[in-house]
């Protein structure tokens, strides 16, 4: 799509992705027809963002810290497909709407929002969950060719190995504008009916709520409701039977 464009990692632009979206959000997306992007530092882990907030030795031995903290913005996604523990973490009040996407629409998404710009880079990559003794070599040698807008993308795709249950793609938007964005948060334009093919919707709701839920989001955004789903996670498989010798 766009010469900044860069994927990274063992996923390719078909690989399937999903982001559950909290009901105030996953309208607001609609309403708005905006993807929102934050500051890596406002993530939830402590430990994110790891290699920009450590200081810096340059080959001299001079010290310092990275200056471009507030150029960089990412949105996390993953690409597991059932999984209880994203529900849990992110739909806390259990009215929260799964989308899905490919890796390839979400990041042309991203760089078409942002044609006319020019210093910026679209990356969007697999994250990599190594224990903590090569996350250390990895923070030595990540900017050996020299401090670029991918290197500070692969920065952001380490992670502990204690997540590795997540299973994240990242999108990453390095800004190069000097740009201020209110509050951390980037905003691009995006077209959800098109970017966006299915929505799943809690399945610890119950199917009455799951009916009304369902009507609200067709009169509010005008998804074909065949694209809405209820997630059967926590149903028993079909035929399943116990038997007893």
């Amino acid at each position: 799509m766009a010469k900044h464009s860069t994927i990274i990692g063992d996923i390719t632009r078909r690989t399937t992705i999903y982001r559950v979206f909290p009901r105030n959000r996953f309208f607001e997306l609609f309403g708005e027809k905006k993807n929102a992007l934050v500051w890596p530092t406002m993530w939830e882990d402590p430990f994110e963002n790891f290699i920009l907030r450590s200081p810096v030795r340059t080959a001299a031995g001079e010290t310092g810290e990275f200056a471009f903290h507030e150029d960089v913005y990412g949105q996390c996604w993953t690409l597991k497909k059932r999984s209880d523990a994203m529900w849990r973490i992110y739909s806390p009040k259990t009215n929260a709407v799964r989308v899905r996407t490919t890796v390839g629409r979400l990041i042309d998404s991203l760089c078409a929002a942002n044609k006319g710009v020019t210093n910026d880079s679209c990356f969007i990559g697999k994250v990599d969950y190594p224990p903590d003794f090569k996350l250390k070599k990895f923070a030595r040698t990540v900017f050996k060719d020299g401090l670029n807008a991918e290197a500070v993308a692969r920065s952001l795709l380490k992670k502990r190995d204690a997540f590795e249950h997540e299973d994240e793609v990242r999108l990453i938007y390095f800004e190069g504008q000097n740009s201020k964005h209110d509050g951390g948060v980037y905003k691009y334009e995006l077209n959800p009916h098109a970017v966006f093919d299915q929505f799943m919707i809690d399945p610890r709701m119950s199917y009455k709520d799951f009916c009304t839920f369902k009507d609200e989001i067709v009169a509010r955004t005008g998804i074909d409701e065949a694209r809405i789903k209820r997630s059967l996670l926590y149903k028993p498989p079909e035929g399943f039977v116990v038997e007893i010798p």
